[in-house]
């Protein structure tokens, strides 16, 4: 038995403006700064977890932290690879009913749809911010930080996804060459 699923037309989706002028440097930046820091925990997580095994099996420091530094780049890969992925519009999204709106309709849920997300990331980072004051109280064992280390890595990913929803609203809200002929 089969099952036979209906793909909608490659018209249904609404080619969303991107940002131009100054907004593109803007939206480059910050695309930038995200792939850094998605580096950057990767890196931290690759080389904690990699000198663990090496000092378990041949140095034997008393050193025992590598796997709490590795948690703080994971999150920070979390958090940071989250934002870079949403700027890219690789973030998963099912559409259900893309197929039967009209140009204007898809246009305005795109809009709604991104304000509804700046929105939950405003929430998200104003909430955030008791879970960085109480996590600055708990040390991370075997190291000199805190907690509030790997979760600021939620402010930095609230702000980061806020900010390409707003690069979007406001590239959805300007006029373009093609609507004004």
């Amino acid at each position: 038995m089969s099952v036979s699923m209906d793909v909608p037309p490659h018209n249904a989706t609404l080619p969303l403006p991107r940002p131009t002028g100054w907004l593109a440097r803007v939206e480059r930046g910050l695309a930038w700064l995200n792939g850094f820091f998605v580096t950057v925990g990767m890196l931290a997580l690759v080389f904690f977890c990699f000198a663990q095994a090496v000092d378990r099996y041949t140095v034997k420091s008393s050193f025992d932290a590598h796997d709490q530094l590795a948690k703080v780049g994971l999150v920070w890969l979390v958090f940071c690879g989250m934002a870079l992925g949403y700027a890219a519009r690789e973030n998963l999204r099912i559409d259900l009913f893309a197929r039967h709106l009209s140009r204007r309709w898809l246009a305005l849920r795109e809009a709604v749809f991104e304000a509804l997300t700046l929105a939950v990331c405003v929430l998200i980072h104003w909430k955030a911010w008791a879970v960085i004051d109480v996590s600055a109280m708990q040390p991370i064992l075997g190291t000199p930080l805190t907690n509030a280390v790997p979760y600021s890595a939620i402010l930095l990913g609230t702000v980061s996804i806020g900010l390409t929803c707003l690069l979007r609203l406001v590239a959805m809200a300007m006029p373009r060459a093609r609507d004004a002929a």
